[in-house]
């Protein structure tokens, strides 16, 4: 009987969405009832977006949850390094057997040229054909040490069939499936290579991942059959939906691990309630007991994809506090404020009389979302459309802060005063309304610096909405 090892890879280029936290739970959850492994794997091909305090929060959240593995980049293991940035050498070993058995092709066509391509071609795809030089030019290309991509090889007709534990036998028209770069111009690796390449090192037996890498399977099919190594068996699981059936957005919604975190959601409200989703089947989730009886039916989850309804997480999230003891209450509510409580003393202390000052200086942290009415903003000398403006502007403008701080965030609020044309004592009545809910307390800016990006953001889209400003720009990408 084969040993069961999955991995958890996510790639640390932002904050883990909750749907990371949902396909790391299967996976944990798969391994542990057939007495199996999971792996940590950080898959960070793009270097350019990747950075490692995402991989510190992914880490943090991830442990937050009770989701723990036996391998990974912070407790090591056999089959190591669990970061792919470390693994090059790897990689390169395995291209170069693909290119003595001719599976691959060196590709000097440059980013203008494949652009052209592409759209003279009605489905986009580009194979080795449509990529090949004429003899002169490829010749000048090589002479002159042009960049160059290594591509894989990929059939011009017939059919991939693949199989997938919750929807059978797929299959796939190789005239459909591009020729995948495998090796980018700078001599990294792109994620297919990587992916196939360390699932085969690393053991993996089972591959439980989005359905968004349905598409990309038969190219992983492929390099399999190339190298001769067989493959694991795979199970792609429906995304995460709104109630209204869209997909779950990070953009459309703040679905961070984070945001719930910090929103006073308890880990093992969003563990079952998850896992309830994933066909989990068990009574109580405990942090510390590994020998709870758990049952996993995967093939019972929705293929409409299963619905996560924030009005049933936080019913579930209530009956959990209600049923535990004042004292872990206690020591739960504690852990919870006290990052909140670190960060806005040294703004507060210097304004406190008495110690019941405390609460009304600093309720506003503590709010998760500020009980606004529209009557609230009619006390500002600004017009509506204008006040649904700035806000917009602004949560637009937030989204691209990578450090944040108050030097950075009081920037972008004067970058939206200059775009607009108007004055920061007017910009910024409407921002207090929407951060602080009301237009009189401490700083502003110091309360944006404290809630962070995700509570900062959701308090401003809710502003927008409350004042009639219902869409927002970008806000379905």
């Amino acid at each position: 009987m084969k040993k069961i090892r999955t991995r958890i890879a996510p790639s640390p280029t932002g904050t883990p969405h909750i749907g990371t936290a949902y396909i790391s739970l299967l996976n944990y959850y798969f391994a542990r009832i057939n007495n199996g492994k999971v792996i940590l794997r950080i898959e960070d091909t793009d270097s350019k977006r990747s950075k490692s305090k995402f991989e510190n929060k992914i880490l943090e959240l991830l442990h937050w949850l009770g989701i723990q593995w036996h391998e990974g980049p912070d407790i090591g293991g056999k089959f190591g390094p669990y970061r792919q940035s470390e693994r090059n050498n790897l990689y390169n070993k395995y291209v170069e057997k693909l290119i003595k058995v001719g599976k691959v092709f060196k590709c000097y066509r440059t980013s203008e040229e494949l652009e052209k391509l592409r759209k003279c071609k009605v489905d986009k795809t580009l194979k080795e054909k449509d990529l090949q030089l004429d003899y002169k030019e490829l010749k000048f290309r090589k002479k002159h040490n042009w960049p160059y991509v290594i591509r894989l090889k990929v059939p011009n007709k017939g059919k991939c069939v693949f199989y997938d534990v919750l929807r059978g036998s797929i299959t796939m028209n190789w005239d459909q499936i591009d020729s995948q770069v495998l090796i980018k111009s700078d001599g990294t690796p792109t994620y297919h290579l990587a992916n196939v390449v360390d699932d085969y090192l690393m053991g993996i037996t089972n591959v439980i991942r989005g359905e968004e890498w349905i598409t990309s399977t038969p190219k992983h099919k492929l390099l399999y059959d190339y190298f001769g190594w067989k493959q694991p068996e795979f199970c792609h699981l429906p995304l995460l939906r709104n109630p209204d059936k869209s997909k779950l957005s990070k953009r459309k919604q703040n679905n961070s691990i984070e945001f719930y975190r910090k929103m006073g959601y308890l880990p093992q409200t969003i563990i079952n309630y998850l896992g309830s989703l994933g066909g989990v089947k068990t009574t109580k989730w405990y942090r510390k007991n590994t020998n709870m009886k758990t049952k996993v039916d995967i093939k019972s989850i929705s293929l409409g994809g299963p619905i996560f309804d924030l009005d049933k997480l936080s019913w579930l999230n209530g009956i959990y506090i209600r049923s535990m003891k004042n004292e872990t209450l206690i020591q739960v509510m504690y852990e919870w404020a006290k990052d909140y409580i670190h960060k806005i003393l040294p703004t507060i202390k210097p304004r406190i009389k008495i110690l019941t000052d405390i609460i009304h200086l600093s309720e506003q942290v503590f709010y998760g979302l500020p009980k606004l009415k529209k009557e609230d903003f009619k006390v500002i000398a600004l017009k509506k459309k204008l006040q649904i403006k700035v806000l917009k502007h602004l949560w637009l403008q937030l989204e691209y802060i990578e450090k944040w701080d108050k030097q950075n965030i009081l920037y972008k609020v004067k970058q939206v005063s200059n775009q607009l044309q108007m004055k920061m004592k007017t910009i910024i009545a409407p921002i207090f309304i929407a951060i602080n809910g009301r237009l009189i307390s401490t700083s502003v800016i110091n309360t944006i610096v404290i809630l962070g990006k995700d509570i900062t953001r959701i308090r401003i889209k809710q502003a927008i909405k409350l004042i009639g400003g219902i869409t927002l720009k970008h806000e379905n990408k």
